[in-house]
């Protein structure tokens, strides 16, 4: 038997503005979720470069080589196109640019685009032309397998290890 036989149109139009009012709360919880989640994550990603750039700013010293200036969120500006760098240490003759994550995975760190930034960052800013580019990816974590890939391609990975941090060289190369 269909309890709703015997339902008024009145009755129905009630119960669909009830539905209504209660999906219009849960669309208005789930935004609330979503912006304390990417609250969340902002702030594990500002956390993640306060760590690291606070860890390299006392010596500026990357890959045993001394800088004279580590600047982070490094912006520059060509062509109305806004590029953005998490930590850059700058000297005489080597840049190192670094990428920062909370946890580095593979949706999240492309490794072709960061060494297409090795180039671009040459060809946008010519005055550094002749430097040489070390790229690197510094992470509270890793997935698994992506520090190797990031070797392979010549990558600097950065990890924490208790309040200092720990740099793998494997591969790494001038871009």
């Amino acid at each position: 038997m269909n309890t709703y036989q015997n339902l008024t149109w009145d009755d129905l139009k009630a119960m669909f503005a009830e539905t209504r009012e209660l999906s219009n709360e849960n669309s208005k919880q789930i935004h609330e979720l979503n912006r304390q989640l990417g609250g969340i994550t902002r702030s594990n990603g500002d956390m993640a470069e306060e760590f690291f750039f606070n860890a390299f700013r006392k010596d500026k010293i990357f890959m045993n080589e001394k800088y004279d200036q580590i600047h982070k969120g490094y912006f520059y500006s060509i062509d109305d196109i806004m590029n953005e760098f998490d930590i850059v240490f700058i000297n005489g003759k080597s840049i190192a640019i670094i990428e920062v994550k909370y946890k580095a995975r593979p949706d999240n760190i492309d490794i072709e685009h960061l060494t297409s930034r090795a180039e671009r960052f040459k060809e946008n800013a010519p005055i550094y032309k002749n430097h040489n580019i070390y790229l690197g990816v510094a992470a509270m974590s890793f997935k698994k397998g992506l520090a190797s890939d990031l070797h392979q391609a010549g990558i600097v990975t950065i990890h924490p290890v208790g309040k200092k941090k720990m740099i793998c060289n494997k591969g790494m190369k001038v871009f």
